[in-house]
């Protein structure tokens, strides 16, 4: 009974969410994307950070030497591996073996700082001696470290990727790509105290074991640091130069609910790489939209009605057992319509735990052949628990997939903008009077003379009975 209850209520959900129906060529009839700067940068890419998307591109799969924008991913790993009250002390190895004409902030052999502190190191004044010493404290070796870098950047979908420092010093054999870099940027922004680091100005290290002054940091990103260069959104990010990279900058900037991704590599001048980093940042937010999913999809479902919410609450917008994660989100161009995405729709075979709810599918969008954004299916467990227990078996004809699977998986159905919305109530209406109709039908047409006939054989049993009784004699 529970599994036939979750059916009719993943039916009613799809029937009633959007009314969406699938079409084949709308793809080709949506407006080209937008057209992005011209820039001096060798490579360049803008990721929308919330769902991967690539807003402009170029040259993103050529390898380049990053130099320090490397740090980024050696913050990475220090955060996901240690505590930040860990003590790190400094070898001589981290002291004597990174060019000492490079960034560094003056550590002496045996010195000792919190991990906080050295993030903030590498982070905003990019300490060479610092992120070798930070290696050496994740990994064991600096080898080791390497490796975890490169496992960790193989796991983010980087593919053209390979370190062999922690600090970004020039190594023919350490290089990496715009769209990589990309990835590992969005990856470390899922972390706070990472978003926190590099949105700071400056910072001071106190009197340590061994060093007897405060030490002040200054953020190297310039629109940070509001000298020079001014961005008003941008939330931090990471520069690095060297004269075989050249130069190289990874930003990120949020305005509303929109975060993007910019990254330059090998630009010309220090000057053309904070001007090609705001030209990017501006296609983004002046040619791109973000609209919630939950919004989009929610704004769909029934409105409330005493013939739908007192007879199958299953259908009440309040309290339905299904939702659409909040964190989802729809990327598009400013210019295309919600006519012009197609949608795909797929259901796990068996639900996935998710805090106290269930992800049990997945809605995904794609304008243009490009994956614009998803959203998980929620079931609420815990606002109706009588209905579907806490595995759910979901077998369709859509597959079980993954995120990434999702996303190359080209999509079947449309999404219709919000005025659409109105339609809803007419469509389920036309559904339920469907549904009426035939079982009427079935009464009128085979239940009835079923029973007609079986009352008759009733009737003329008990005659033949009363004609054979000896006590009864028909004059």
């Amino acid at each position: 009974m529970k599994k036939i209850m979750a059916f009719i209520c993943l039916f009613i959900y799809i029937t009633s969410s959007s009314g969406l129906k699938a079409y084949a060529g709308s793809i080709n009839t949506a407006p080209a994307w937008p057209e992005g700067p011209s820039v001096h940068a060798e490579a360049a890419i803008v990721m929308e950070s919330s769902t991967g998307l690539i807003l402009y591109e170029k040259n993103i799969h050529e390898t380049y030497y990053p130099a320090s924008i490397t740090k980024i991913m050696t913050a990475l790993l220090a955060l996901e591996n240690s505590s930040l009250s860990e003590i790190v002390t400094f070898s001589r190895d981290a002291v004597f073996k990174v060019d000492l004409d490079s960034s560094r902030i003056g550590i002496d052999v045996g010195e000792q700082l919190t991990m906080q502190q050295c993030l903030y190191a590498i982070l905003l004044e990019s300490a060479n001696e610092v992120s070798y010493a930070v290696g050496e404290h994740v990994g064991g070796t600096i080898e080791n470290f390497s490796k975890m870098m490169n496992d960790r950047a193989r796991e983010l979908g980087c593919m053209h990727t390979h370190f062999v420092n922690p600090h970004g010093l020039h190594d023919e054999n350490h290089y990496t790509t715009a769209y990589d870099m990309a990835l590992i940027m969005r990856e470390a922004l899922k972390n706070e105290t990472f978003r926190k680091i590099i949105a700071t100005r400056t910072y001071k290290i106190p009197p340590t074991n061994i060093q007897k002054e405060t030490r002040y940091l200054a953020n190297h990103h310039k629109f940070i640091l509001k000298q020079d260069y001014f961005y008003d959104d941008c939330i931090g990010g990471k520069t690095g130069y060297t004269s075989k990279s050249k130069y190289n900058l990874v930003s990120a900037a949020l305005r509303g609910d929109m975060e993007i991704i910019s990254v330059v590599m090998r630009d010309d001048t220090s000057e053309h790489q904070y001007m090609d980093t705001k030209k990017l940042l501006d296609f983004g937010f002046d040619n791109f939209a973000i609209y919630p999913i939950a919004d989009i999809e929610d704004s769909n479902v029934l409105p409330e009605s005493p013939f739908f919410t007192l007879y199958n609450p299953m259908l009440s917008k309040t309290d339905t057992a299904i939702r659409i994660d909040d964190k989802g989100y729809l990327v598009l161009p400013k210019s295309a319509s919600f006519s012009d995405v197609i949608r795909d729709v797929s259901f796990y075979e068996s639900s996935v735990a998710s805090g106290k709810d269930s992800i049990i599918g997945k809605i995904s969008y794609t304008y243009n052949g490009k994956f614009v954004g998803g959203a998980d299916i929620l079931y609420i467990d815990s606002q109706r628990p009588s209905l579907i227990g806490k595995d759910i078996d979901l077998r369709t004809s859509a597959p079980s997939r993954t995120d990434d699977e999702s996303i190359s998986s080209p999509a079947a159905e449309p999404m219709q903008e919000k005025s659409g919305g109105s339609l809803r109530p007419v469509i389920i209406a036309v559904i339920v009077g469907i549904l009426v109709l035939l079982v009427g039908l079935y009464f009128v047409l085979v239940e009835r003379p079923r029973l007609k006939r079986r009352s008759e054989y009733y009737r003329k049993r008990a005659l033949r009975k009363a004609m054979s009784d000896d006590d009864y004699l028909d004059l």
